[in-house]
């Protein structure tokens, strides 16, 4: 009869602690979300971080950096007077285009005989990047002639020929570039966004209008977590195949 007892008793006393574990348990989670209720909500109105930092790198660097960019470009197009007027910008563009370019007085008529370039004292030669073959592997792979990274590519569907096919290129620090006479062994490629009123030569997208071939739209940036990304300027848009954006 008391070995009976004192299982009862032992039986009472596991009941008891798991019960007052149960309500512990639900006090501290009251209290948990009471004070959770209690802290601030941050105001909508405050002033956000316009850009964010890529994954893995330094947040507070990355911010500040990202920032003090923003502010140059600011102070670029709004000094003196803090405000941006898109006028300013283009009357700008129309002194550039008026002034003739040349080499400057005084510059040296002559070229180093050691260099191995033929350069021209009255033009600008383009030095590249040129096409250059890959000496190994990268990714277990040889990707042959390669320069640059390309994003997009759109044909005109409206061109079938092959020699004289329309198509648009989008590159990450070139803007976009179009051939007129692809796909065949002398297909040639023409900047299209050679204008200084285009502050950003990073393409990320391009997209043909499947209603008119002539309107091209190109989205900017460069968004890559693992490297270097660009930012956007919003999206390019051509209504005459190219010629203006």
């Amino acid at each position: 009869m008391k070995r009976k007892s004192s299982t009862r008793s032992a039986f009472f006393n596991l009941r008891a602690l798991l019960g007052f574990t149960v309500c512990l348990f639900g006090v501290a989670l009251a209290i948990f979300a009471g004070r959770d209720a209690m802290l601030p909500r941050p105001d909508g109105t405050a002033r956000r971080v316009r850009y964010r930092p890529s994954p893995g790198g330094d947040s507070q660097g990355d911010t500040a950096g990202m920032a003090r960019l923003n502010e140059y470009w600011h102070h670029r197009l709004t000094y003196p007077t803090g405000r941006f007027d898109p006028a300013w910008v283009r009357a700008a563009a129309v002194q550039h285009a008026q002034m003739s370019t040349g080499v400057p007085a005084g510059a040296p008529a002559t070229l180093n005989p050691q260099s191995p370039l033929a350069l021209s004292t009255t033009s600008f030669t383009a030095l590249g990047p040129q096409p250059a073959r890959m000496t190994g592997q990268v990714g277990g792979y040889d990707w042959t002639t390669a320069v640059g990274r390309v994003n997009d590519i759109a044909v005109d569907p409206t061109t079938t020929v092959n020699g004289s096919i329309v198509a648009y290129l989008g590159s990450v620090g070139g803007g976009v570039w179009k051939t007129t006479n692809c796909c065949s062994a002398s297909t040639t490629w023409t900047v299209v966004t050679d204008n200084p009123l285009i502050s950003t030569t990073a393409i990320n997208t391009i997209v043909i209008d499947p209603n008119n071939h002539k309107t091209i739209y190109a989205g900017t940036g460069d968004l890559r977590f693992a490297a270097f990304s660009m930012g956007s300027q919003g999206i390019l848009k051509s209504t005459n195949a190219g010629v203006k954006w």
